[in-house]
Parts: structure tokens; sequence; C-alpha cells
């Protein structure tokens, strides 16, 4: 069974259509980042090991200071780490069937939530720049709504190219049931006109 996620202040009848984080490449090369820092300190062991005496007596002043230093390095990148990953997998845009909404996780106790209705988006856009982006097939989309700076860029996602199609297709279909809905509306109006004529008609 799918599971529903779940979105702030959701409608009712509103459905989850797409639900995007960024591209697992750009997960894979933050951590590379951290495996690097994660093996110096092992070669900065394996190096004053191998030349010095600093670790042949446990009691020595070098030895603790260099076992505290490398258990504080550890904390901080433990700590680094996790914020990391803690805003690739809490940043998350979300396409309903009613709105677009962008959750951005920007420290590790703060988010912030913006949203706008799918009926006010006037443009969409993608982009891929690069090789690598071009290969792994991740880029950025923009949705431009109505306003000069109301524009929703949803960064280094997969497939930009089908989530703008995505985007196209709500929005010609949100067109479409507005014209059926006016359409009904106008019907309505009149048929309601028309069944009044015949009683003025008859008093007059």
């Amino acid at each position: 069974m799918k599971i529903q996620p779940s979105i702030p202040n959701m409608l009712p009848g509103e459905k989850v259509v797409l639900l995007l984080h960024r591209h697992g490449f750009i997960a894979f090369r933050f951590a590379l980042v951290y495996i690097f820092f994660a093996i110096l300190p092992l070669i900065g062991w394996w190096y004053l090991n191998s030349n010095t005496t600093i670790f042949e007596d446990p009691t020595n002043f070098g030895y603790a200071l260099v076992a505290l230093l490398l258990s504080a390095y550890a904390l901080v990148w433990i700590l680094l780490f996790f914020i990391t990953w803690l805003n690739y997998y809490l940043d998350v845009w979300i396409v309903t069937n009613e709105r677009i909404i962008n959750i951005a996780q920007q420290r590790l106790f703060y988010r912030v939530v913006s949203e706008q209705k799918l009926y006010r988006v006037q443009d969409v856009t993608w982009e891929m720049k690069g090789i690598v982006a071009n290969m792994f097939r991740y880029g950025n989309v923009q949705v431009q709504t109505a306003g000069e700076d109301d524009r929703f860029i949803f960064e280094n996602i997969s497939q930009p190219e089908k989530v703008a199609q995505a985007i196209m297709n709500l929005l010609e279909s949100i067109e479409k049931q507005v014209g059926l809905d006016k359409i009904a509306e106008i019907e309505g109006e009149f048929g309601a006109k028309s069944a009044e004529e015949p009683k003025k008609n008859n008093t007059a």
C-alpha cells in the first residue's frame, strides 16, 4: 500500500501528485566530502604512530592531547554529517492537484514552508547545466507564479523535464475544469432566466 505523505494544511480532496527530493548524486557528492574528512584523522594517526613515540606511552600528555583532539573532531564530524543529511532529507517539494509546496530545512531547528495555488502558476521552465547533470539527468525547475518575485525553484531534482511536463499537464487539466465550470455556470444563469420569462409574459 502506498503511504500518502504528510503535507501541511491538507485540503479536502487534495492529492499528492509529485513528491520531490534532490537527486541522489547530490547526496553522494556530500558523502564523498565527509568520507574524505573521516579519513584525514586516520592518516594523521598513522603518521604520528610511524614517526613519533607519542602512542608508546598512553600516560603521557601528547597521547592524551591527540586522543582529546580526535574525539572532538569525531563529534564535530558526526554533528555536521547529521545536519547535512537532515537538510538533504527534509528539503522537499510537493506538487498536489491544488498547490505547490516548498519545504526548506534551513538549519537544524529552522524550517521554511512556502506554498502557492496551482492555478496561479504562469510559467514553468527547466534546465540541466553541465556534463554531470546531463549524464545523471538532474537539474532545476523554475515555476513562475503571479507576481514578479513569486518563483519556486526545484533545485537539483531528478528528470526536471518530466517534472515540468507533469506540472503543465496539471495546469491544463485545471484550465479545462475551470472552463467547464464556467460554461455550466453560464448555462445555469441562462436556464434560470429562460424559466422566469414565461412567468413574466403570463402576468402581463
